[in-house]
């Protein structure tokens, strides 16, 4: 693998010596001016003591000029000579990382100011934690209960509740054990979700602390509008993967869950809905999109 790296001074400038020093990976492919956003967002943080690395994966606009605009010696840049795509390009950031914690952050999406510091204090208990989100379009915050801890029960039903990747903060010795899987184009954060829980609890901090962005840019949930029911099918390997953690039922409700997501925005909704019947069944069809409708009133009706 090749890569461009350009380092600031010492990221750790101006710090308290007893902060922990968290690494913030975020990648990032021709989104400038997003891009800029999130960064200000890490910038901005109560805790001060941070590794911002910048993973660009072969953006053709001028991401790195607005990286280098920031001028903070606590900010890096990583560039792939070639597009390898999310996973890759996290692992990359994973594998650079100084601190002794990883969060995430998409390049699309936004932290709280207090987000870094309300999750660590979480990590003096947990090697890992999630948190919850808020966005325009998904209505108010993000949480459906009030337990403290991600079960895999949770995962095995699908309900992540914690802001994908944006939200997520690990110890680097187990991310690195793990890392994300390069093979998967879709759902690579709950797949990295079900390893985690399969080796320590996952913390949950029960506040959106995440800003999601949930616009018309391109973005893989975006890109399955417009993908044929097939090819979306094959796209969806993590739920194959762990099919047996799943079970049959669990399995024909993910494929179905997943399927239906793009459902608005086809035009022949009927065929879409037949298609996914044939394949996983009317049972399948039918909890899957009762599913849909209980966490939209779930999300209508979640308190802040």
């Amino acid at each position: 693998m090749s890569l461009k790296t350009t380092q600031s001074a010492s990221a750790t400038s101006g710090a308290c010596s007893q902060e922990p020093l968290v690494s913030v990976v975020i990648p990032t492919y021709n989104r400038a001016l997003l891009l800029q956003r999130a960064l200000k967002s890490v910038l901005q943080q109560t805790h001060r003591n941070l590794d911002v690395i910048v993973v660009d994966d072969a953006s053709s606009d001028d991401t790195p000029e607005v990286v280098r605009a920031f001028d903070d010696p606590r900010v890096r840049y990583i560039r792939n000579e070639e597009n390898r795509g999310g996973a890759a390009t996290r692992n990359s950031g994973i594998q650079a990382a100084a601190g002794e914690i990883v969060a995430f952050l998409d390049d699309d999406d936004e932290w709280e100011p207090t987000k870094t510091a309300e999750q660590l204090r979480w990590m003096k208990q947990y090697a890992a934690t999630l948190c919850g989100y808020h966005g325009e379009e998904r209505g108010p915050a993000r949480y459906y209960q009030a337990q403290p801890t991600i079960s895999l029960r949770e995962l095995q039903r699908g309900f992540l509740r914690g802001g994908g990747t944006s939200a997520l903060m690990v110890r680097t010795g187990l991310l690195r054990e793990i890392l994300f899987d390069e093979t998967l184009p879709r759902c690579q954060d709950w797949d990295l979700c079900i390893r985690l829980a399969k080796r320590c609890e996952i913390g949950y901090v029960r506040r959106p602390l995440v800003r999601y962005n949930d616009g018309d840019h391109a973005r893989i949930s975006n890109k399955g509008r417009n993908m044929s029911l097939a090819r979306l099918e094959q796209e969806l390997c993590m739920v194959q993967k762990h099919r047996d953690f799943f079970g049959p039922r669990m399995y024909r409700f993910h494929m179905c869950r997943l399927l239906l997501r793009s459902i608005r925005h086809r035009r022949n909704k009927t065929q879409h809905v037949l298609y996914v019947c044939r394949r996983y069944g009317v049972v399948g069809v039918v909890s899957a999109l009762t599913d849909r409708l209980y966490l939209k009133m779930i999300g209508k009706f979640a308190l802040p």
